[in-house]
């Protein structure tokens, strides 16, 4: 807008091309860039040449649920993590509220729905997009714990249907589906356990290998592979840490309750 006269076509550009283009509108600007959402390892390889550093206070964030995608975005120091946690059950019920009855009660939860709310609000376990999510499915309800209940206990089938849920089973399709081959059936092994349930690491791998789903890699024990194998679905943030040994390793382990469903 500034030059009145836009560069040529961007699907015309070779790379370096754009590059430069990118570099040159950059050079005296202080600028903020966001790739929400990153699964590609390769995309801070692809685009760092662009992203002109000019010392003028100039910030890029990137947002992943991939710690490999962490780690090949880490070139410097200066470069920060900050790795949500689940919000605690007091935010969770605040947030929950302020969905479900903002054009009731205030936005405050009634009493004799207080146990029902947290029931729901224990299954999103901080999750903020579930609580959000559930919170506006909720909106649009009768105010009484008997619909409440058939809530709850069709949960599972209204993901399917509910276009407050859906975008929910999308965006943990998402996940699923950018697993590699070896992983999908080391995942989908958690809907044999009840939910909420805690299992412990070691028999969890032991299962995993009884049922053949773990390779055997030059080098290395096929219980060392499988230990691998749980350390990247926890890196993609698929699967839970429960406890840790001493040592920091995850001693059991969980899925979500949405992601189980």
């Amino acid at each position: 807008e500034e030059k009145k006269e836009p560069p040529r076509d961007v699907s015309e550009m070779d790379q370096d091309s754009f590059i430069d283009e990118v570099r040159n509108h950059l050079q005296q600007k202080r600028y903020i860039v966001i790739f929400d959402d990153v699964w590609s390892v390769e995309l801070w390889g692809q685009i760092k040449n662009a992203m002109l550093d000019n010392n003028n206070g100039s910030r890029i964030v990137i947002t992943t649920r991939s710690m490999d995608v962490v780690n090949s975005c880490m070139n410097s120091p200066s470069d920060k993590v900050h790795e949500l946690k689940p919000l605690t059950f007091e935010k969770s019920m605040d947030l929950f509220c302020k969905k479900a009855f903002q054009r009731h009660n205030n936005g405050g939860c009634p009493e004799d729905l207080e146990d029902i709310s947290s029931d729901f609000v224990e299954k999103c376990k901080g999750l903020p997009l579930a609580i959000v999510a559930i919170g506006s499915l909720l909106k649009d309800k009768e105010k009484t714990p008997f619909e409440w209940e058939k809530v709850r206990l069709s949960l599972s089938s209204e993901m399917k249907k509910n276009p407050h849920l859906i975008g929910i089973q999308k965006i943990l399709g998402f996940s699923y589906d950018d697993l590699p081959y070896y992983l999908k059936s080391c995942l989908l092994y958690f809907g044999i356990y009840p939910e909420d349930y805690r299992v412990k690491s070691k028999r969890l791998t032991r299962q995993w290998i009884a049922e053949g789903f773990v390779k055997v890699e030059e080098g290395k024990t096929v219980e060392d592979v499988a230990q691998q194998y749980l350390t990247e679905l926890i890196g993609r943030s698929l699967v839970q840490v429960s406890s840790f040994t001493i040592d920091g390793k995850a001693k059991s382990c969980r899925v979500h309750d949405l992601l189980r469903d």
